[in-house]
């Protein structure tokens, strides 16, 4: 399998040896006229370009008629469960990674995408990729992006400082204290990042993962009380700015930041923010211990895509489903709004007219290059459920409302 992972670098050149020995699709000629309804989140942005991508799908699918449902991300959120048990969905589907397992735990509520393998060109994917939408040998939905919480930082600021971007966790808390004296911070960051960013010293730190495959969490309170020390540590000591308040784009402004965490495909927030302010934004590094044998960090899909379970014409959904993962022309309308796409094809399409973002897509070899090293996410590790109690207990503790060992406690009774 990592042999698949790290030979994914390399496909982006080897695609038009690839094409050569690959069947094309289905003609539309062969489907009969017909209407599909697809459904999306996101700004207007994202919108505006789809529907452009929409208007030129129809134009070369004449027969496939494709109805237009999107809404925020608050507003697809809060309605998508009860569409999709309703039967009320669209019939393909942008979906979040963690819908799958909440959603379709065995495998059976979205149609199964390897039954349509004639009309979505699957060998744009690894298999380690189609590995993130496949639950019980069913091809539940195929990745677009994938995503990780990655540092970053305005060099112009470290250089200002005699600092250097920081590689394990001795070099972090040196820069905090540099950064200190100057009433200032290394990172802001979201109370989900800030999870993750215990969760990796911890694991790294104590070679043991805190949550089993199976969603339970796999540490005792005495060591939830070691990863809330650790976080009032990150506080005290000048690496997190605000925590509680989540991800400030003020303090950015303000110059009261070096760096944040962010997704990376929500990287080029920061870019526009720092270049605007003369700074110099570059990507950072997995902060790491040295001698640690667990990597702490996690790899998962920005979003997915997935077919309805029943939906009346699977083929014209999945033509549509290929359009938007692998049409070069569509490729170059989204760019990397969704992140820096996966598809060999898209990926291509995106080097060749140099439309990527450099950080995006340094960010992307940064995975693949450490693929060995980085963790295949479990969806319940970005649930609200555990992330929220995980920053409440922890901001408690830090304002003295609770002890450590309440705070711990009180995490701990809200995941189980």
């Amino acid at each position: 399998m990592k042999s698949m992972q790290n030979a994914k670098i390399l496909l982006p050149f080897m695609l038009l040896f690839s094409l050569s020995f690959t069947a094309c699709s289905p003609k539309e000629a062969e489907l009969k006229p017909c209407t599909i309804s697809y459904s999306w989140w996101g700004k207007e942005e994202r919108c505006k370009y789809t529907l452009q991508g929409i208007e030129k799908f129809e134009e070369k699918n004449p027969n496939i008629k494709v109805e237009p449902e999107y809404c925020s991300w608050e507003e697809y959120e809060e309605s998508f469960g009860s569409k999709l048990q309703s039967g009320q969905c669209a019939d393909v589907m942008q979906i979040n990674f963690d819908w799958l397992y909440k959603y379709s735990p065995d495998g059976n509520a979205f149609y199964d995408l390897n039954e349509l393998k004639d009309y979505i060109d699957l060998y744009n994917f690894t298999l380690d990729d189609l590995s993130y939408g496949t639950l019980y040998g069913k091809l539940n939905a195929i990745p677009i992006a994938f995503n990780t919480a990655i540092p970053v930082f305005d060099l112009k600021i470290l250089q200002e400082n005699g600092l250097k971007i920081p590689s394990n966790w001795d070099e972090l808390f040196a820069m905090a204290k540099v950064l200190k004296e100057k009433e200032m911070y290394v990172f802001t960051i979201s109370k989900r990042h800030l999870f993750f960013l215990a969760m990796s010293w911890f694991e790294q730190t104590y070679s043991k993962k805190m949550f089993s495959n199976n969603g339970s969490l796999n540490i005792s309170e005495e060591e939830v009380c070691l990863i809330y020390d650790f976080v009032k540590r990150l506080v005290e000591e000048n690496v997190v700015y605000s925590f509680n308040d989540g991800f400030q784009l003020n303090a950015i402004r303000e110059k009261k930041v070096a760096g944040a965490v962010l997704w990376c495909n929500e990287t080029s927030i920061f870019i526009s923010e720092v270049t605007a302010l003369g700074g110099i934004p570059v990507l950072g590094n997995f902060i790491a211990r040295p001698d640690a044998l667990e990597s702490g960090w996690y790899l998962k899909p920005a979003c997915l895509f997935a077919i309805k379970k029943d939906c009346k014409n699977p083929e014209a959904a999945a033509m549509l489903i290929n359009y938007l993962l692998n049409d070069q022309e569509f490729a170059l309308l989204q760019k990397n709004e969704k992140g820096v796409p996966i598809s060999n094809k898209s990926l291509t399409a995106l080097m060749e007219a140099k439309q990527l973002e450099s950080m995006q897509y340094t960010a992307l070899m940064k995975i693949r290059f450490n693929n060995d090293s980085i963790n295949k996410m479990l969806p319940f590790m970005e649930d609200n459920n555990v992330i929220l109690p995980f920053a409440d207990n922890a901001y408690f503790y830090l304002m003295d409302q609770q002890s450590r060992e309440e705070a711990a406690s009180s995490f701990i009774d809200s995941v189980r």
